[in-house]
């Protein structure tokens, strides 16, 4: 059985061609969202019309757009945003772009032009947020956590930003007034709430209570007092394709997109498995999330996850969790405690990569318990051998750091 992957969001395209054998049990787990079309121009135009009325009058607009952590074509949106602003009579030295880069690294020109394309970066001045410099103090959430925000962005008028709406493991759900928190806010903001909150309330997302979690109501506090005064969220299905569109005022965005979500990036799972690859599509420089989305689908006896994430760039810098030396971390290491907590059923965790990064390990778990793989045909090869004597259930998560099992 042949099963082609898309993969390479960022770096081409190039998709994963798996040849696997003709004996193997094997189900490619499609999410619910992959039947619906792709959005076109008049769906863009139709809902980013209706943030005309926003504009009128404004003499400043910013306009906050996510990395590329996320799958969010930018540059898919932008050309029906430039229209409403144009038709609002906004010029362009009136505007500006800044990556909601969060406690990340910053983005260079490549990057930028993967997000906005080409035409963006002559038009308009475009800046990285930084999380140690230059936020204002606007006051304190219920919770405590402290509104210190990009001061670029405090400076403007009209705040607006662009990303995806998709399950969080911290928070319940990305996307919304996440674009402002973390994403435009100061390191010991995010520390605060990724860390003294996600410690206290942080189980609330991982046990499935998603909409009631503590940490996403105190993102959407935290997103009024920032004046966020409009969100454009869509959702993507396992091509990077965006197949719905949310614009307007950011509470409206999770009335909209909640409950869609869910059955969006729904799965339905026939049963358990003995090995599944779990590929890392949209997100892929957070290929964590795939091991703990394919270990949820092994059987209880255990079995083996095979990460597909063959990218060059490799796991996302994130000044809170990185490693930055044999025994340095960032200031939430004791949150991953160190590397990410492998679950007991994964008995063996393959990583497909010809870009083999150590210190990146982390992202997957203990560097000594990950096994490195650079031909993905070698490997198929061994674990046919690994089961002759039984015919495995294999599953196939077409992009495991978006999907829900």
């Amino acid at each position: 059985m042949d099963v082609k992957l898309q993969h390479h969001l960022w770096e081409g395209g190039e998709a994963i061609a798996l040849r696997l054998p003709r004996r193997w049990r094997v189900k490619v787990l499609h999410m619910r969202g992959d039947d619906v079309d792709a959005l076109d121009k008049d769906d863009y135009r139709k809902s980013l019309s209706a943030l005309g009325p926003l504009i009128k009058g404004k003499k400043e607009i910013c306009i906050l757009f996510d990395d590329l952590t996320r799958p969010t074509r930018v540059y898919e949106v932008l050309p029906y945003l430039l229209e409403v602003l144009e038709g609002g009579g906004v010029r362009d030295e009136q505007v500006r772009f800044i990556c909601a880069v969060g406690t990340h690294a910053a983005l260079d020109g490549t990057g930028f032009r993967k997000k906005l394309g080409e035409e963006a970066l002559e038009r308009f001045p475009v800046y990285n947020h930084n999380a140690y410099e230059n936020c204002d103090n606007i006051g304190k959430t219920n919770l405590g956590t402290p509104v210190v925000v990009n001061r670029e962005y405090l400076s403007c008028d009209v705040r607006i930003g662009i990303g995806s709406f998709q399950t969080h493991p911290l928070c319940g759900f990305g996307g919304g007034c996440k674009i402002v928190l973390p994403g435009v806010s100061h390191i010991d903001t995010v520390t605060y709430h990724h860390g003294t909150l996600g410690k206290k309330f942080g189980e609330a997302a991982k046990s499935g209570r998603r909409q009631d979690s503590p940490l996403l109501e105190d993102v959407r506090e935290y997103g009024r007092i920032a004046r966020l005064d409009a969100k454009i969220d869509v959702l993507v299905n396992t091509r990077g394709e965006h197949v719905g569109l949310y614009a307007g005022p950011p509470e409206g965005v999770y009335a909209a997109m909640m409950e869609k979500a869910l059955h969006h990036y729904g799965t339905d799972v026939p049963g358990k498995a003995d090995i599944v690859f779990a590929n890392a599509y949209t997100k892929a420089s957070e290929a964590g999330i795939a091991v703990r989305r394919a270990a949820e689908l092994l059987k209880d006896a255990g079995g083996d996850v095979v990460v597909l994430c063959d990218i060059g760039a490799g796991q996302v810098v994130h000044y809170l969790l990185s490693r930055f030396g044999n025994t340095t971390w960032g200031r939430l290491a004791s949150v991953r405690h160190g590397a990410v907590a492998r679950d007991s059923k994964v008995r063996r965790l393959f990583v497909f990569s010809r870009h083999k990064d150590l210190a990146g390990s982390v992202s997957f778990g203990e560097a000594d318990s990950i096994i490195w793989v650079k031909d993905i045909d070698e490997l198929i090869e061994r674990l046919d051998e690994d089961y002759k004597k039984r015919d495995p259930d294999v599953y196939i998560l077409p992009d495991a750091t978006i999907q829900l099992v």
